[in-house]
């Protein structure tokens, strides 16, 4: 069995089976903004059935197992099966390849020698995976590979994947932002959109309009540019807004501040797998979504309709009523079902016209695919008279590019990697990344920035030089050891080692450990096994020090902030003895509480 579906009594149905030809990934795809075409994938009928079940077997070991301790999404696998093996298991078979044992490395690296050059990294990757899955899960092969498909190199490396990301100085996003002045036109198109709105549902609502009139789609397409320029939401987390999905919250924040905070809730796919994630909105996209909630109720009572009109079916299946409607398999309705009522109260609704629903029209009720918001979007550019070629991505580009230049400055990017729901601060920074950066210069940036990281890590290396923290201690024991060749250690540590300021220390973990939190408070950083701290960073630990101490003389703040206060006494005091520095006299305490000090 591959997929299955359970109904509402807990009954399991088998969707597709490992056999079969035709492969059906829906229960495995989150995401409702997949059409029904890009949840299914078909096997080729013309190649050797012993290559095509080692292939499946492969894919179905990836789905299900993992490689490298990572799922693999049932979009990859999909992709995998649609996107590059029919074209590397043609050309296999043309050289009379059999089954995978007989592959050997000289073929693939001819095969990429012919094709490489005009595929993109991606595309090329996308060939080869099939191979490089076949060679991971090789103890599940019928036929397993006798040797290493690319020679012992990586996937990456022969399709050339890494190449940008090893040079991530001045990188930049692919996608293009939406020019000011377009922003500004089409927001004002929809603006003009959405205040007619209200009488062109009053003339739905009461008849004297289709409900697929293309004025009426307008208010929908509007609605959805909105949404997506306004929250940089993923096509898919805009296409999952629901009903009532929005809330306005007051905090207030120091120094005693109130502020009015507006939310949209909605389903995040790509980071956390499907948890419900908020997202912060300007207030006035709340009318939008009220606007849009009523344009969908039409689509939404149609798919409670369906939903009925299946249970029913699902009733009377196998009773003298008759088989189920419109050819479809018990585990097919029920699939349906399941995804009707998943969906029943999404608001970027569409009529797709791939299959019928109770009213057998060849027509049925669908959350709005990647491809419809392509086209609702070029239809508002369209109708606006505007000359830009618009697509969804670029929407959360230009709303992450706006943040970081906007008046929060640096903290933009702590932003968009909250609101964009990043697992690194790199892809924020890359998203809000100028399109017009002269590469050339970053590429000098690196190259002196380079050269100071070997100075300061060689400047760790002198024997008179006094270091504090977790890393900074270990780095201390090594100085005994001999060094044949010193420039070429400097310089490939340097290298491979990420090295980040805080202002009070140097950070090597990366994005691992605190994930930042020592620069809110450096006295993490005292005791951080990720940590190094010089003599040029004392000035900044007396001060440490001493507001350790203001703190710990109040005494109404309850045991756990005298505690921590204590901790951090100690602490600092230890990196000043570490560091061969004095701890600050009286006189000084007294001089820095009144704001005169002087180091």
């Amino acid at each position: 069995m591959l997929t299955a579906v359970v109904d509402s009594v807990g009954r399991e149905h088998v969707l597709s089976r490992f056999g079969d030809k035709d492969w059906d990934f829906s229960p495995e795809v989150i995401a409702k903004n997949k059409s029904s075409a890009q949840r299914r994938a078909s096997w080729l009928a013309e190649i050797p059935d012993i290559l095509i079940d080692d292939a499946k077997a492969a894919v179905y070991c990836a789905l299900r197992q993992g490689r490298h301790g990572q799922g693999y999404a049932a979009t990859s696998c999909r992709a995998v099966i649609v996107e590059g093996l029919p074209l590397l298991l043609r050309h296999l078979s043309s050289l009379g390849i059999r089954n995978f044992s007989e592959v050997r490395s000289l073929h693939i690296a001819d095969y990429v020698g012919t094709v490489g050059q005009s595929l993109s990294p991606t595309a090329l990757s996308q060939r080869l995976t099939i191979l490089d899955l076949v060679w991971w899960f090789s103890d599940e092969m019928l036929c397993p590979m006798v040797s290493h498909p690319f020679g012992g190199r990586s996937l990456n490396e022969v399709a050339r994947v890494g190449e940008q990301r090893d040079n991530v100085v001045g990188r930049t996003a692919k996608t293009d932002i939406i020019p000011p002045t377009i922003q500004k036109a089409l927001w004002e198109h929809c603006e003009k959109i959405l205040a007619g709105a209200e009488a062109l549902l009053d003339a739905r609502d009461c008849g004297r309009l289709d409900g697929s009139n293309p004025q009426l789609l307008a208010v929908r397409d509007a609605a959805l540019y909105q949404i997506q320029i306004t929250s940089g939401m993923r096509n898919s987390e805009s296409t999952g807004v629901a009903n009532g999905c929005w809330r306005t919250e007051e905090r207030v924040i120091p120094p005693g501040r109130r502020v009015t905070l507006h939310w949209v809730q909605t389903r995040e796919i790509k980071t956390s797998g499907g948890a419900i994630m908020d997202y912060l909105v300007p207030g006035e996209l709340f009318r939008s979504l009220e606007i849009l909630q009523r344009f969908s109720l039409p689509y939404q009572r149609r798919l409670a309709e369906e939903a009925l009109w299946l249970e029913k079916a699902l009733d009377a299946e196998g009773k003298p009523e008759g088989p189920l409607p419109a050819r479809m398999t018990t585990a097919q309705a029920v699939q349906r079902l399941n995804h009707v009522r998943e969906i029943g109260s999404h608001m970027l609704l569409t009529i797709s016209h791939y299959a019928s629903d109770h009213y057998g029209r060849g027509s049925r009720v669908e959350v709005m695919s990647v491809n419809a918001c392509h086209e609702a979007l070029h239809r508002l550019v369209k109708a606006a008279e505007l000359d830009w070629t618009i697509a969804n991505h670029q929407c959360r580009r230009t709303f992450a590019y706006n943040v970081a230049n906007s008046r929060l400055g640096r903290m933009g990017l702590v932003f968009i990697k909250w609101q964009f729901k990043h697992a690194s601060v790199a892809w924020s920074q890359l998203y809000a990344a100028s399109p017009r950066q002269d590469q050339a210069l970053y590429e000098d940036f690196g190259d002196e920035i380079f050269d100071s990281k070997v100075e300061l890590i060689a400047s760790w290396h002198d024997s008179d030089s006094r270091l504090s923290g977790g890393a900074g201690r270990k780095l201390l024991q090594t100085r005994g050891i001999a060094v044949k060749n010193m420039r070429e250690l400097l310089t490939a540590t340097a290298d491979s080692v990420d090295l980040r300021s805080t202002g009070h220390a140097w950070c090597l973990s990366g994005t691992q450990g605190c994930h930042g939190q020592g620069v809110y408070d450096a006295t993490m950083c005292g005791g951080c096994s990720q940590s190094i701290i010089d003599e040029s960073q004392g000035a900044a630990w007396k001060m440490i020090y001493l507001d350790s101490l203001r703190l710990a003389a109040i005494q109404d703040c309850g045991p756990a902030v005298t505690l921590k206060a204590k901790r951090a006494v100690a602490l600092s005091a230890q990196v000043l003895v570490d560091l061969g520095l004095p701890l600050p006299t009286t006189s000084q305490a007294e001089a820095y509480g009144a704001g005169s000090w002087v180091e």
